[in-house]
């Protein structure tokens, strides 16, 4: 029985409660359920914080995409057959807070518990613990809402329609961070430990990657827009990181199989003894179902995934070297067969090669006009990252069991990582500890500094070369895992979403009944153009706004000391 079973049961009588029992609701006041007779267990206190555990994305619910996985449609990594109006800069300013992050109802439940939770009468290190779960999850929510729009308004109270602080304007985004930072702080300090927590939990663990997280993106945000103090937050990112590295609670999946190691760890479906894990996301059977592996396996909805020749680029040969740089084992574009030969076997796990895995039947990509029977794949890059070599689960088709990695130990290594290069503090001791530990498990030649040479096609050509490698590792470890925009922004590299979205390069030989022009686009050099009809001007990334989200018009009419983000 998967460990999660117990939140997943609580939060659904902790909604059952609070919304269905009509008694109940007789008796106390909606407003008043807590105040009047919830405050009194730890009973109370779990069935509360349960139901703050439906903010963990992993791969959606039923016939929903995994957030996860589609996640980097917004960035270069991804081109969806419908394109992504953020990736193509044509986000538009929304006009109610519905369906986006300018939202304060999470935030509200999360400070309603931390003005009641001292009235329980128990334990106070039990009353702590819980109140440490909420720290956690107001620290991530406030971390996302940062991530988007900057300076936000900071809430410690439970609103009502009447307060005033509805009304108020945005605190700035460094005032915001430090307290993002002192509860995940308070979180760290008053979580059990992971072999002292109840499985399936926010332990200390998970607090601490969450830090991890927060800091280097807060440190290199400040470095690359010009903010002031991003060194106090890189530090902070590799001494956290650094716990969770002596402390030893965990270490990567790795059985000795370079082919396959990576990819189990997004093709299990159940991570429950994966050492890697931190925190994953339970799906079981007739609790909470996904339908991630089904819409890989094939369908109409498979026209939504594809990923971009610059993903394709970014993976070393298997020597470890760039493709740019690598005559004796890069065999060139010429098709897709030849040139995901002899690279990094993260590639070959990421990325179905023709003629195995979903294209063992067809023995090629069915890009549009192919008439394969599988669904288009827009650049001819399918994803077999997720996808799970098991009939029984492509049948449960939304119900399907794949646990989803939401915190795993890699991350703690590529953030220690960073950071130092960053700081300008990385030794090559530094790499063996974090970096090449992953290349190990993956069958790679470790990174070397002394042997690094810049690549000619780098995407970042004015930073120094281990910055540059370290991100290549991030882009490559993390493909796919809803990280890619986020870096671009906090690195200052939005413009690199204007480069022109390319696929694999077209060999009609394979195609007969492929027609150029009619069913697909390609550029001069032969690759597919995905997106040359619907945006024939490419997409664009306006420095001046795009950094940022817009606020909710609502909003703004509604609290006239708000003001709208720069450029919208």
């Amino acid at each position: 029985m998967k460990s999660i079973k117990i939140l997943l049961a609580g939060s659904i009588m902790l909604a059952t409660m609070v919304a269905c029992n009509d008694d109940f609701m007789d008796r106390y006041p909606t407003t008043d359920i807590s105040d009047q007779n919830f405050w009194n267990s730890t009973r109370d206190m779990e069935l509360y914080c349960n139901g703050l555990y439906t903010y963990i994305k992993g791969h959606g619910t039923g016939h929903e995409k995994s957030p996860m996985l589609s996640g980097d449609n917004q960035s270069d990594n991804m081109a969806p057959q419908d394109y992504d109006k953020v990736a193509a800069g044509e986000h538009i300013v929304p006009e109610s807070s519905n369906d986006n992050e300018w939202n304060w109802t999470f935030i509200r439940k999360c400070n309603y518990f931390l003005a009641r939770y001292e009235r329980a009468e128990i334990n106070q290190e039990e009353k702590d613990a819980y109140a440490a779960e909420v720290y956690f999850f107001k620290a991530w929510d406030y971390f996302e809402k940062v991530k988007r729009y900057g300076d936000v308004p900071w809430l410690t109270k439970d609103l009502t329609a009447e307060s005033e602080e509805l009304f108020a304007s945005r605190n700035p985004r460094v005032e915001v961070v430090d307290s993002v930072l002192a509860c995940i702080d308070w979180a760290i300090d008053k979580l059990p430990a992971k072999q002292k927590a109840v499985a399936g939990r926010i332990n200390r663990d998970i607090a601490l990657i969450l830090k991890t997280r927060i800091c280097l993106h807060e440190g290199t945000f400040r470095k690359y827009h010009q903010i002031d103090n991003s060194e106090k937050f890189l530090k902070e990112a590799v001494e956290t990181s650094q716990i969770l590295m002596k402390e030893g609670n965990y270490r990567l999946y790795d059985t000795g199989n370079p082919e396959s190691d990576y990819r189990t760890l997004f093709c299990s479906l159940d991570l429950k003894d994966n050492p890697e894990m931190i925190y994953y996301k339970v799906y079981e059977e007739g609790l909470l179902g996904n339908r991630t592996s089904n819409l890989l396996e094939g369908g109409e909805s498979t026209l939504g995934f594809s990923v971009t020749k610059s993903l394709i680029d970014a993976y070393l040969c298997e020597c470890g070297k760039p493709i740019s740089l690598c005559k004796e084992h890069f065999l060139g574009h010429d098709s897709i067969q030849a040139e995901m030969l002899h690279r990094d076997p993260r590639l070959c796990q990421t990325i179905c090669y023709p003629g195995e895995d979903l294209q063992r039947d067809t023995k090629k990509p069915a890009i549009p006009g192919s008439n394969i029977s599988t669904s288009n794949i827009p650049t001819g890059y399918q994803i077999i990252k997720y996808w799970v070599d098991d009939p029984a689960e492509y049948l449960r088709y939304q119900n399907g069991i794949l646990d989803a990695p939401v915190f795993r130990y890699a991350e703690a290594l590529l953030v220690y990582a960073e950071a130092k290069a960053e700081l300008g503090e990385c030794t090559q001791a530094d790499l063996d500890l974090s970096v090449n530990l992953l290349r190990k498990r993956a069958g790679m030649p470790d990174m070397k500094i002394d042997q690094l040479v810049k690549d000619p096609m780098s995407d970042f050509p004015s930073l120094p070369v281990l910055i540059d490698e370290i991100r290549r590792e991030r882009r490559v470890e993390f493909a796919l895992e809803n990280m890619r925009y986020d870096d671009l922004m906090r690195w200052k590299a939005g413009k690199l979403l204007e480069k022109t979205v390319r696929g694999m390069k077209f060999v009609q030989s394979q195609y007969p009944s492929v027609v150029i022009g009619k069913h697909i686009d390609v550029d001069s050099e032969g690759f597919i153009l995905p997106y040359w009809n619907i945006l024939p001007n490419g997409r664009t990334f306006n420095e001046a706004k795009h950094y940022y989200f817009p606020l909710p018009t609502e909003e703004l009419v509604i609290n006239k000391n708000l003001k709208q983000n720069p450029g919208w």
